[in-house]
């Protein structure tokens, strides 16, 4: 399981504007909009503050399934992750104020994945997400074209409505070397609000 780098474009989400594993990770971690604080203060913030399952990602494919889950810190942060449980320390995601959750958008996701860093070597991948009240559906745009739609659940976090969701991707796509390239937030008509490119197929 690795960690991700800089020089491996083709699981970077270009909007990144960091990468922030907010506690002990087992896996490569990619923030989309997502805006880190100081590294050390959120790990100490972590270890309190409410933790709040907002979205589940189903086991599959031989993988064991996931929470994902929000937890808003002493300093001000709103952090998203993924996990095993709440309490596990295998938390991959990252932060952003919690005035600006959204980082200014309708949507905003993080990738993390085992294994890479060709698609096809991948061993799993998942997508999880915080999305506006305005949003109706998210879209997972393929390398080949296609879509996978993703559950939506609703999310209240504080006197703000979000949407919240966690989507494993397929292992048979991954070994087909068919990966995502971008996650589309759209409004009950269908049109779209927000694109967030994930670098893949660039």
């Amino acid at each position: 399981m690795r960690r991700s780098d800089p020089t491996r474009r083709r699981w970077l989400l270009a909007a990144s504007t960091s990468a922030l594993a907010v506690a002990a990770v087992a896996g490569a971690v990619v923030a989309g909009p997502f805006r880190g604080a100081d590294p050390t203060a959120v790990h100490g913030d972590l270890a309190t503050g409410e933790v709040v399952r907002v979205a589940d990602i189903p086991a599959g494919d031989g993988h064991g399934a996931r929470g994902v889950f929000v937890q808003t810190t002493g300093s001000g942060q709103l952090c998203l992750w993924d996990a095993p449980s709440a309490t596990s320390l295998q938390r991959q995601g990252g932060c952003n104020p919690v005035a600006d959750p959204l980082g200014g958008s309708a949507l905003s996701a993080s990738l993390a994945y085992d294994g890479g860093p060709a698609v096809e070597d991948v061993s799993d991948a998942r997508l999880i997400g915080l999305v506006s009240g305005a949003v109706a559906r998210v879209d997972v745009l393929m390398s080949d074209g296609t879509l996978r739609t993703v559950r939506l659940k609703k999310a209240s976090i504080g006197s703000e409505r979000f949407a919240a969701f966690g989507y494993r991707l397929r292992g048979s796509d991954l070994r087909r070397g068919v990966g995502p390239t971008a996650v589309i937030a759209r409004d009950a008509s269908g049109a779209e609000l927000a694109r967030q490119p994930t670098g893949i197929g660039d």
